[in-house]
């Protein structure tokens, strides 16, 4: 199975800004929705995190220092997922995370590379399609190079044959480990699976307001992103803004006709003229 394992090269600086790029969008995120912490109390947090890790991951090889990091992150200081109440924004938000020790495996998998930046450890996201995972890139002592992967639900080891459970569950049986499944993630669509995840918890909780500011926020970087117009059309049809909730779907459906859910925001579009005449009615 190793011969699936894609190769990679990155400089110094790029591997940084991977490795620190889901921890600052999470801060981002977090400022965005909660004010109960500043950015300075969240950096604090992480910043006595850090200081605790480096005392206690002390290995000569990267192999024993990423064991004692896992160590030290899931058993000793106790960070963990809850698997009866888990799809809640208070395990993504950051500064609520470093508090209770207890996340999501994308918010856990942010600490974790946070921690491995800081300790100057191989350690890389993989955005897997059932859940992120970190993967490990060690140096035997024979000089021979060992990829490995971790959980950032617990910390343990994946096997390939675990890995390719999940698959099944989530793609069918038919679905195989391919190269493309194991690489390492780009920042683009790690900001993606964040972001879907975040608005999907606020959504749960009928967080709408929470969820707008998130999308104006990428809006304001990108103005004609039709899947954040659709989002926020389908948000403001939730708070039944029929009007511009229709305006936002028709432009979506404009630009992606294609798009699978284009069919079913058809129908969602001709439930809101229907609102939209009532209101001209009334």
């Amino acid at each position: 199975m190793d011969d699936i394992i894609p190769q990679f090269e990155l400089s110094n600086k790029a591997r940084t800004v991977l490795q620190r790029f889901l921890y600052k969008e999470l801060i981002r995120l977090n400022l965005l929705v909660d004010h109960t912490l500043s950015q300075p109390q969240i950096y604090g947090l992480m910043a006595a995190l850090v200081k605790k890790a480096k005392y206690h991951v002390n290995g000569e090889t990267d192999a024993e220092r990423i064991t004692q990091l896992l160590d030290f992150i899931y058993r000793q200081q106790g960070f963990h997922c809850h698997y009866q109440e888990y799809f809640y924004t208070e395990n993504i938000l950051l500064g609520t995370v470093l508090r209770r020790r207890r996340g999501m495996p994308v918010a856990l998998g942010a600490i974790l590379l946070q921690l491995a930046s800081a300790l100057n450890l191989p350690l890389y996201p993989v955005n897997f399609p059932t859940q992120l995972v970190i993967r490990a890139e060690i140096t035997l002592a024979n000089g021979r190079k060992e990829t490995r992967f971790i959980n950032p639900w617990d910390g343990s080891w994946l096997t390939f044959e675990k890995m390719s459970k999940w698959l099944e569950g989530e793609m069918g049986y038919s679905a195989e480990l391919n190269r493309d499944f194991l690489r390492i993630a780009e920042p683009e669509e790690l900001l993606e699976r964040l972001e879907t995840v975040f608005k999907m918890a606020l959504t749960r909780e009928g967080r709408y307001e929470d969820i707008l500011r998130v999308i104006e926020y990428r809006l304001a970087q990108d103005p004609e992103d039709p899947y954040e117009i659709r989002d926020r059309g389908v948000i403001l049809a939730s708070m039944d803004c029929y009007q511009a909730a229709y305006d936002d779907l028709s432009y979506f459906v404009d630009q992606c006709p294609d798009d699978p859910s284009a069919v079913m925001l058809k129908l969602e579009m001709a439930s809101l003229e229907k609102h939209i005449k009532m209101n001209v009615l009334h």
